[in-house]
């Protein structure tokens, strides 16, 4: 379904609009994203083309992932840290070093903006604000679970000895954890998973104060209604997945084509107000990349919209990136490919 022009729309109205359209498209039941990498012809971008993180040591953070998922190493290298815009660095970088893991559904960017240097592990808060986890599906007969708890993974739900929380006994099963960097992912078990292989990224999440504001935000990049929302979610289970009493919270989701937007407002305990933009420099998920075609008709839209980005285009890696802030100060690129390899891209999914 084609998106309806924007101009002279309010943001309420906009964001209204976007919901009627999520009625009339049922979502996945058990499993947000589900792996499932779906044509977006009609749409502005063709998907989520990596996830960074910045991580204390890369050699490290990749030998934790391989014994718990199949990721493949696809490039090293080496880039000045002025290629990053210095208002999204707390302090002047020299080399950053850069590994590019590859997933099923989509990549993994490793930041590591002090090599040979210790960093502190860094422990955002499960009810956020900013980017809390990216999210990995499995099958039952062999739980990735399993495997990130073997690599050392700091179990935060309870759960027991099982796969994870059942949330209403329709065959899947949610865990957090935090990796040696407290950096936090989830995993989601499914009983009739939908994909062959042993693991695949479905979503990144992100913990907001307005959860209406942000939905329209990434309406507006991604030119997609949410999927699904969720208001005033009350479950002793979602407790448990959290670690977190009395959790309420509400939520929606986004598909981007090849994985999920998610958004979560917590309402009790609530969602700290953002404090202000973040860095990339800091430990933790630093920004997620949304690919489109055409950068610079990307860019006119965002001009059009009124959405502000930050600096001119860079080149990380062999993708041409216009970095920009969403409304709690998180940062997203929009990333078109020049030199990096084909592979790459969302394109190159299936």
């Amino acid at each position: 379904m084609k998106m309806m022009a924007r101009s002279g729309i309010g943001e309420g109205l906009w964001l209204a609009m976007l919901m009627a359209v999520a009625a009339l498209v049922p979502g996945p039941v058990q499993a947000q994203g589900g792996g499932e990498v779906r044509a977006m012809a009609d749409a502005p971008v063709l998907g989520i083309q990596q996830v960074t993180m910045t991580v204390s040591d890369i050699d490290a953070t990749i030998a934790f992932y391989r014994q718990a998922i199949p990721i493949t190493v696809v490039r090293r290298f080496r880039m000045p840290g002025s290629r990053f815009p210095a208002a999204l660095l707390a302090r002047p970088a020299g080399r950053v070093d850069v590994a590019i893991l590859a997933l099923p559904t989509g990549h993994i960017q490793l930041l590591d903006f002090a090599p040979g240097r210790d960093a502190a592990p860094s422990t955002m808060p499960v009810i956020g604000p900013g980017y809390t986890h990216i999210c990995f599906q499995s099958g039952a007969q062999d739980a990735a679970i399993h495997r990130f708890k073997a690599a050392g993974l700091a179990i935060v739900s309870r759960f027991g000895h099982r796969d994870g929380v059942d949330l209403g006994g329709y065959g899947v099963r949610y865990a957090y954890g935090r990796d040696p960097d407290g950096i936090m992912i989830e995993t989601e078990t499914l009983d009739k998973p939908g994909r062959s292989e042993a693991a695949w990224m479905t979503h990144i999440a992100n913990a907001v104060h307005d959860r209406d504001a942000m939905l329209a935000f990434y309406g507006k990049l991604t030119g997609k209604a949410p999927h699904r929302t969720i208001e005033a979610e009350k479950n002793p289970r979602l407790d448990d997945i959290a670690a977190i009493d009395g959790l309420a919270l509400r939520g929606g989701w986004i598909n981007a084509g090849n994985m999920d937007i998610e958004v979560w407002e917590y309402r009790q305990p609530r969602t700290p107000a953002p404090g202000g933009k973040r860095t990339l420099d800091t430990i933790g998920y630093a920004y997620f990349a949304l690919e489109v075609p055409d950068l610079a008709q990307a860019r006119e839209r965002l001009r059009a919209q009124s959405i502000a980005t930050i600096g001119p285009v860079r080149d990380i890696g062999g993708w041409q990136t216009q970095f920009l802030h969403d409304p709690e100060g998180n940062v997203v690129a929009l990333v078109q490919r020049g030199r990096a390899p084909s592979a790459e891209s969302v394109r190159a999914l299936r």
